[in-house]
């Protein structure tokens, strides 16, 4: 396609339509939507990747597209944005997840810091996870492959031609549910050494009624806690690292769903 082609009403309408899935998923996907990139930076990213995307996706072919069609398209392009975006993200709520459970089976439920990239009030612990995640996805180039998966979605779900079905929102609710999942299988070394800690705590306090355990059990707790996090990151790593790739499998699947029910 040559640049003059971009002119044409089908391109542009093309185009158009890549643009509000690629905005969709910046808004939402992590890394892209950090509050760090600036929104014209981001807006830029959208602009310049849907135009190199644009020669490999097939133009939309209606022959009389009128308002309501293209308001019904666009909300559809964002959502499927949205959706593929929400799914990734899923990976740093399930840290931040694990972390306010660490936190508060450690003592520090009510502590919390400002996440520099949404802005919002996380958990310590969770603030933590949350960096070595982001550390890690990028190391072993999550956001090259989120990318790559973005491309493939056009040969799955194409532009303008796209239904919703009830067992593609189904998968996309299911994998909301493993956030959980995420939350247990990063925390668990940290969460079952504290969950023994307060067991041993409790029995102590009933076979020596004098020692005050509310005094004594709070540091005990905090050096547990670091200490098993600390003993636990190469185990993090490990797991973390499956759970990245494992995602990008269910997001390879969700395209699959759609394009054979579609």
């Amino acid at each position: 396609m040559g640049f003059t082609d971009l002119f044409e009403p089908s391109h542009l309408l093309t185009y158009f339509l890549i643009i509000m899935r690629m905005g969709g998923l910046f808004f939402t996907a992590p890394v892209f939507s950090s509050s760090s990139l600036l929104n014209p930076v981001r807006m830029i990213l959208v602009l310049i990747i849907s135009l190199l995307l644009l020669p490999v996706v097939n133009p939309v072919t209606i022959t009389d597209p009128n308002i309501l069609w293209l308001i019904v398209s666009v909300a559809k392009e964002i959502l499927i944005g949205i959706c593929i975006g929400g799914m990734t993200s899923l990976l740093f709520s399930g840290l931040q997840l694990g972390g306010y459970l660490v936190d508060y089976q450690i003592g520090f439920s009510m502590v919390s810091v400002i996440d520099p990239s949404t802005n919002s009030n996380v958990s310590f612990t969770g603030q933590i996870y949350n960096i070595l995640g982001t550390l890690i996805y990028l190391g072993i180039y999550g956001h090259h492959i989120f990318l790559r998966a973005v491309g493939q979605s056009f040969d799955f779900m194409p532009v303008g031609d796209f239904t919703f079905n009830k067992d593609a929102l189904m998968f996309i609710l299911t994998t909301f549910i493993k956030i959980f999942v995420i939350a247990i299988q990063i925390t668990a070394p940290v969460f079952i050494a504290l969950m023994i800690t307060n067991v041993i705590m409790g029995i102590l306090a009933r076979l020596v009624p004098q020692m005050n355990i509310m005094v004594i059990g709070f540091p005990v707790k905090i050096t547990i806690g670091v200490l098993m996090l600390i003993a636990s990151m190469q185990l993090f790593y490990i797991a973390y690292e499956k759970i990245v790739f494992e995602y990008f499998r269910q997001i390879q699947k969700f395209f699959e769903i759609n394009s054979i029910l579609n």
